[in-house]
């Protein structure tokens, strides 16, 4: 959405101005999200915010072609980017809960490499291409992305930590005593 907030912005008639300001909304609510994913992670779950921010992305996205004003084009891509933000703010600690700390540098790295060496490339590649050949119609770009959120939605759901034994759970209850 970073690449792609202005060029729609402009693609729906907007000023230059005004279409900056899609993606102004995508990126302050990027770093809100990270700091307020944080905290409700550690509330709720970190599964469940991840996967209603996702749900709440994919919506965004299937509806964004449709979105008329700037106000709604900018409410929408804040939805994006609130979800952009829980990704990097709970993965970390997601990773850390499933696996533990002793391998977590190696982990963590192997599962943001698929992010910065496939879809980091792949997205915007296939964006531009998409939007080279419908003639900048939005609604492809929009859909497939869309749809990634919503399998990452569903699939984030299954992502559970090993459950401890209750002989570990008692002997970390009394090494805190």
């Amino acid at each position: 959405m970073t690449l792609l907030s202005t060029a729609y912005g402009l693609s729906k008639g907007f000023a230059m101005e005004s279409a900056i300001l899609i993606l102004t909304a995508f990126n302050l609510t990027n770093g809100m999200g990270r700091l307020v994913s944080g905290y409700f992670s550690d509330k709720i779950g970190r599964n469940r915010i991840m996967s209603m921010t996702f749900l709440a992305a994919g919506i965004a996205y299937f509806i964004l072609p449709w979105a008329d004003g700037l106000a709604a084009c900018a409410f929408l891509a804040a939805t994006v980017g609130f979800a952009f933000g829980t990704l990097f703010s709970v993965s970390a600690p997601l990773v850390a809960d499933c696996f533990g700390l002793k391998h977590f540098g190696a982990i963590f790295g192997l599962s943001f490499a698929a992010y910065g060496f496939i879809a980091g490339p792949l997205g915007p590649a296939l964006s531009g291409y998409l939007l080279d050949v419908t003639g900048d119609n939005f609604f492809l770009v929009f859909l497939y992305l869309g749809i990634f959120f919503f399998i990452s939605s569903f699939c984030v759901r299954f992502v559970v930590p090993p459950r401890q034994s209750h002989a570990e759970d008692k002997s970390k209850a009394e090494a805190v005593m």
